[in-house]
């Protein structure tokens, strides 16, 4: 017979296993959800508080001109990354802990879980020193009475992942040795030690057995802040919503709070400072125009007073107005030039861009402004990104090609702002000329007073353009005002938002049920014995002509019973062209209860009113007669030998309608007494007088006797028992059928546990196949 594909997949095979293991996969589920129960009991809760704020609109566009108000009050173009990218930095982080203290931190634990006081705790620590390896360690405090408590530091603990890979040497040892405390103080006491000095003021009765706090300098919770802030943009508006997680609500409030208002101060501090930075410039321009100024007024009043005064002419007072106008330009165009070669020079020599000023906008081009101002916030959104990255990070090599590149283009912009004010003043020095030409032909007096004259009038000129320019810088940096705004601040939140414990529990239920079938599944793939009807009829095409269940009690063995008389029933229809007479019944192994299995089927064939001769052939280890408790002195090895009869040998009657045959001594030579003629003779004979021989064979696995009986035979019946016969002896019965071309051959499922085994079981545990 040919071997079955056992890689099919069965609908029914699957259920029974689910059967067979729904103890285990139970017991591994019901873990998983107590497990899962635990797990999200002893996380601490997470509170979002959240505040929002409006952006303000980008305004104008490439080369527009910008108001010096619009400026003021607008604040001028606002990329929304960039700052969301702000509200991540260290820098804000370190803004708004300038305004709340959240360095040192309270715990206790109350029914088995950790929980953070904040504001709540009955004692406060105020540190004067600290040292660095301090950072973050867990004091341990411990009330004795109203007045002292234990103050200690435990050492740290070897089964960490940090000390494992320590004393491995993945990680170097630390240097110093840890810090290991433990003394009574009374509140109020300052501590002082090599490590610390800190002083305990208790402000409540302390109703729990221990508490513990950190210290970490204020300046450095920014991580904090860091790892557990979030933004987004609403859509594609303007409005930036600003979330922060904490397992402390009210702490979770303020520092989104203060974020928010961080946020705001410092855009107007940057404004203000590049205000500053302008008016700088502008003073040392007016005290150099200021010194020119009186310089010439000076010169002048003292020419009109040495000299006997005359009306210029209409002529020469046009002249000197005109050279007076554009050697004003003159003065301007020198200016814009000096602004634009100071910020070139910048720019070649420093990487740091974040104090670049242009002043109002009448001194740079709006352009060349608009690429500053997103060239700063480009510097700011790297720096922010350096706090979490590396230089090769992704983020950062985008923003960096992102600042070459645009620095590249106003180093480009500026030159050539610089070439075009090069043209215009060469232009202009021109009509200079042709102007201080014409002035020659004056008389000598009237020149020298009209020169005079049109140098006092430039330097009153440019005096006050800068002045003007002063001014409108003083109202930039007077006025400046934020366009950003919060339109929600946090509120406390009442309902915290993590851990979602009934998805938790769920997820815990699914994955312990997954557990538990994927470990039965790997159970019954590591399995290499035979578990029920589905894998014999996985492993071979032979009929299942009995399943003989494993007896328990009184109970069971009625089921027993039935299960012997239904393989009684099913032999029937084993041959069609014949009525079985010999009935050979053998295993693969010993063990396998064939000798059992011979004894109850001679009982239930005899309990037909039929006569049966049972016959032990298994001449090597004679098992029947123990069975029935009989002598083995004579039996079927010294009736094959000749040396009894076989009216000598058959115990008559040994229960009611069964003759038994023993085994007999072992003889040495089993196979060749069995396959001699006087044995074929013998078999004839006793055709002839008994209506059933049941031959109880030795295991067709290990000898050669059963498979030359199982041709003489007229069936044959392999015993196979559940939980024992390994799923390789199936495969090698299926060759030795096919080898020895065996027919009318039949398999008894023995031992099984009618519990497990499914196809079967109504209400008295009888099995549906019978």
């Amino acid at each position: 017979m040919e071997q079955k594909n056992i890689d099919e997949i069965d609908v029914r095979a699957l259920f029974a296993t689910f059967s067979r293991h729904k103890l285990l996969i139970g017991i591994i589920t019901i873990l998983f959800i107590v497990g899962s129960i635990i797990f999200v009991y002893l996380q601490n809760d997470k509170y979002l508080a959240s505040t929002t704020i409006e952006l303000p609109q980008g305004t104008g566009g490439g080369g527009e001109s910008i108001d010096f108000l619009q400026q003021a009050l607008n604040g001028g173009r606002v990329n929304a990354n960039n700052e969301m990218t702000i509200f991540a930095s260290r820098f804000l982080a370190e803004k708004a802990l300038d305004s709340i203290d959240i360095g040192t931190r309270y715990f206790t634990t109350k029914n088995f879980k950790k929980i953070e006081l904040y504001r709540d705790t009955p004692f406060i620590v105020t540190t004067y020193n600290i040292v660095e390896n301090a950072y973050g360690m867990k004091f341990h405090l411990y009330p004795i009475d109203q007045d002292k408590f234990i103050l200690q530091i435990d050492p740290p603990s070897k089964w960490n992942v940090k000390s494992l890979l320590r004393e491995i040497g993945i990680l170097p040892k630390p240097k110093e040795e840890p810090i290991v405390y433990k003394a009574e103080h009374e509140y109020g006491e300052i501590i002082s030690t090599p490590w610390f000095k800190i002083k305990v003021d208790k402000f409540a009765d302390l109703m729990e057995k221990k508490y513990s706090f950190t210290i970490t300098p204020n300046k450095d919770m920014w991580k904090f802040i860091q790892q557990n802030i979030t933004t987004n943009l609403d859509g594609t508006s303007t409005i930036l919503n600003v979330t922060f997680e904490d397992p402390v609500a009210l702490r979770a409030k303020e520092i989104a709070n203060a974020m928010a208002s961080a946020y705001l101060n410092q855009e107007i501090e940057r404004k203000n400072t590049e205000a500053e930075n302008a008016l700088k410039f502008i003073d040392q321009q007016l005290n150099a125009i200021n010194k020119a100024l009186k310089k010439s007024q000076s010169s002048l009043e003292k020419f009109k007073r040495g000299n006997i005064l005359v009306d210029i002419s209409q002529k020469a007072s046009i002249t000197v107005d005109k050279l007076s106008e554009y050697q004003t330009k003159l003065q301007e165009l020198e200016i814009q030039q000096n602004v634009l070669a100071n910020l070139q020079e910048y720019m070649k020599n420093n990487k740091d861009i974040s104090g670049i000023s242009l002043g109002t906008g009448d001194l740079a081009d709006g352009n060349l402004m608009n690429m500053v101002t997103e060239l700063k916030d480009l510097v700011i959104q790297k720096k922010a990104l350096l706090t979490e990255y590396t230089e090769l990070h992704p983020d950062v090599l985008r923003v960096t090609g992102s600042i070459e590149s645009l620095r590249n283009s106003i180093l480009f912009t500026i030159k050539n702002s610089l070439a075009v004010i090069a043209q215009q003043k060469q232009s202009i020095l021109g009509i200079i000329n042709e102007y201080e030409k014409s002035m020659e032909a004056l008389p000598e007096q009237e020149q020298k007073l009209a020169n005079l004259t049109r140098t006092a009038m430039v330097n009153e000129r440019v005096y006050s353009y800068l002045l003007e320019k002063r001014a409108e810088t003083a109202i930039l940096r007077s006025s400046t005002v934020s366009k950003t705004r919060i339109i929600d601040k946090a509120i406390e939140p009442e309902a915290p938002s993590k851990p979602n414990r009934p998805v938790f529990v769920i997820i815990g239920t699914l994955l312990g049920l997954i557990a538990g079938i994927v470990f039965a599944f790997f159970k019954e793939i590591i399995a290499n014995t035979i578990t029920g009807q589905n894998d014999l009829k996985r492993l071979t095409n032979i009929p299942i002509y009995g399943v003989i269940p494993f007896v328990k009690s009184k109970k069971t063995s009625s089921v027993v019973l039935e299960a012997y008389r239904a393989l009684r029933t099913n032999l029937e229809f084993m041959r069609t062209d014949l009525a079985y007479q010999t009935l050979v019944v053998t295993s693969m192994v010993s063990g396998e209860g064939k000798t059992t299995v011979s004894a109850n089927l001679a009982r239930i064939l005899a309990g037909t009113g039929k006569k049966v001769l049972l016959i032990d052939l298994d001449m090597r280890r004679a098992n029947l007669s123990k069975f029935f408790d009989l002598e083995n002195k004579m039996g079927v090895s010294t009736l094959l030998g000749r040396k009894h009869t076989l009216f000598q040998v058959i115990k008559q009657e040994v229960v009611e309608g069964v003759d038994v045959m023993p085994a007999g001594p072992v003889p040495p030579n089993p196979s060749e007494l069995i396959m001699s003629e006087y044995a074929k003779e013998v078999f004839t004979k006793l055709r002839s007088s008994y209506d059933y021989i049941v031959l109880d064979s030795p295991p067709v696995g290990l000898v050669t006797d059963s498979a030359i009986l199982m041709h003489r035979a007229d069936a044959s019946l392999f015993v196979v028992r559940q939980d024992y016969t390994k799923k390789e002896f199936i495969k090698h019965l299926n060759k030795i059928i096919a080898d020895h071309k065996i027919e009318h051959v039949g398999i008894v499922l023995n031992g099984t546990d009618l519990s497990k085994d499914y196809g079967y079981g109504n209400k008295y545990g009888a099995s549906k196949y019978y």
